[in-house]
C-alpha cells in the first residue's frame, strides 16, 4: 500500500525512470504509475515494451543528447539501469554503461535542474556483513575487495554520485539487497538461484547468505527515500537474511527437489568458474554458467540492517513468503521452471482453504 504522503507527492508530477524495462525498475515505475504520477520510461530502440502505462522514450545512457531530450517537462529522476552482469567478453561494456552512463544521466538532470534524483546502487559497495556485524551504510567496501567487473564499476559510479551529491546535487542513493519477486524476466542472478534450484541444478551448497527483499517492497524503498530520505544520504532497501541452504529450504513445498547438504569447496567453485569463463572466451554462443566474480562473492554471508532506512525513511520489512510464492508462479508461467510448482501450490492453497 502507498503511504498517503507519497501518492500526494507524486500525483501529477513527471518523473523519468531508467531501467524500467528491468526488475526493479519496472516495480519502481508501476508504482510511481500507481501513486498518479507520469511516468516516462527510457529504454534503448532494441528493447521490448510491454507495458502501456508508461510512456516510452528511446534513448541511450551513453548519448548524452537523448538524456537532454529526456528530461524536458521532469521533475524527479530514478535512474535505475545499471548493468548486472558479472562478466562480459569486453569488460569496458560494463564500466560504461555503469560508470559513464550513470555521469551522463546525472550531468543531463542537472542541467535540467530536476527538483530530486534518486540514484540506485547496490549493497555491493559496502563492506561485508556477517551474522554478528551487519553491513550498514556508513561502512563502505575497500576498493581493493572489488575482484570483478560489475561491483569496481557500481562503486565508480556510486563515487561519482556522491561527489556531486556532497557539491549540493538533489542525490540520494539507494541500496537495494538481493530481490525476488515477479516480473523477473532476464531472471537476474537471484530469480537464477529459484529456476537452478526448481530444475535440479543445485547439487552443492555455496557456503554464503544473503539479505532477500520482496522487489515491491524494495521499489517502495526507492519512493520513501526520493520523499522522505536526506540529501547525500543512503539508505540500504532489504528485507531477511538468510544462508542460502535456508532459503532454499523454503523453495521445498514449490517442487520435487530437496536444498543440498553438502557445501562445496571453493577451490572446485573456483578452478570451475575458470573453466566457465574459457569456454565463454573461445566461443561465441557460450556464456559461462558461473563466474570468478559469483565465486569471489559467495566466501561468505551479505547480511545487512534495515534500521537506518526503518528509522528515517519509515521503510517496512515484510515476510518473504509472497515474494517467493509470486517469483515462482511466474517462472513457471513464463516455463522457466516446471509447471506442476503452480498446480503444487494451488492444491496447498485449497487445502488450506478446506481445512480453515
Amino acid at each position: 500500500m502507498i503511504p498517503p504522503d507519497i501518492a500526494a507527492f507524486f500525483r501529477g508530477q513527471q518523473v523519468l525512470v531508467t531501467g524500467a524495462s528491468g526488475f526493479i525498475g519496472w516495480h519502481v515505475a508501476d508504482i510511481l504509475t500507481k501513486a498518479g504520477a507520469q511516468v516516462r520510461a527510457l529504454v534503448r530502440p532494441t528493447t521490448a515494451r510491454r507495458e502501456e502505462t508508461f510512456e516510452w522514450f528511446e534513448g541511450d545512457l551513453l548519448r548524452r543528447e537523448t538524456l537532454d531530450e529526456a528530461m524536458r517537462g521532469i521533475r524527479y529522476v530514478f535512474h535505475v539501469a545499471g548493468d548486472y552482469r558479472f562478466w562480459a567478453r569486453d569488460q569496458q561494456e560494463i564500466f560504461a554503461n555503469n560508470v559513464q552512463g550513470t555521469i551522463n544521466l546525472l550531468e543531463a538532470a542537472r542541467q535540467a535542474e530536476v527538483e530530486g534524483i534518486l540514484y540506485t546502487s547496490t549493497t555491493g559497495i559496502l563492506a561485508r556483513g556477517t551474522s554478528g556485524h551487519l553491513a550498514v551504510e556508513s561502512r563502505l567496501a575497500l576498493p581493493s575487495s572489488f575482484k570483478g567487473p560489475y561491483k569496481r564499476s557500481k562503486f565508480e559510479a556510486f563515487l561519482e554520485a556522491q561527489k556531486r551529491a556532497e557539491a549540493g546535487w538533489p542525490i540520494v542513493t539507494a541500496l537495494p539487497t538481493a530481490p525476488i519477486g515477479p516480473h523477473d524476466l532476464k531472471p537476474t542472478p537471484t530469480g537464477m538461484i529459484i529456476v537452478q534450484f526448481l530444475k535440479g541444478k543445485i547439487p552443492m551448497l555455496a557456503r554464503t547468505g544473503l539479505n532477500f527483499v520482496d522487489v515491491r517492497q524494495c521499489a517502495l524503498g526507492h519512493l520513501l527515500a526520493m520523499v522522505r530520505g536526506g540529501k547525500g544520504e543512503r539508505y540500504l532497501l532489504g528485507g531477511t537474511n538468510l544462508w542460502l541452504g535456508e532459503f532454499l529450504q523454503r523453495l521445498e513445498p514449490f517442487g520435487k527437489h530437496r536444498a543440498p547438504r553438502f557445501h562445496a569447496p571453493h577451490w572446485l567453485s573456483y578452478a570451475t568458474a575458470c573453466v566457465s569463463e574459457t569456454m565463454a572466451g573461445l566461443s561465441p554462443n557460450w556464456e559461462p554458467f558461473v563466474t570468478r566474480e559469483s565465486v569471489q562473492m559467495s566466501r561468505g554471508p551479505h547480511f545487512s540492517s534495515n534500521e537506518k532506512a526503518e528509522r528515517e525513511l519509515g521503510y517496512q520489512t515484510v515476510p518473504l513468503d509472497d515474494a517467493i510464492r509470486d517469483a515462482v508462479s511466474d517462472f513457471a508461467s513464463r516455463g522457466l521452471t516446471p509447471r506442476f510448482q503452480l498446480e503444487r501450490e494451488r492444491a496447498t492453497v485449497e487445502k488450506r482453504d478446506a481445512a480453515a
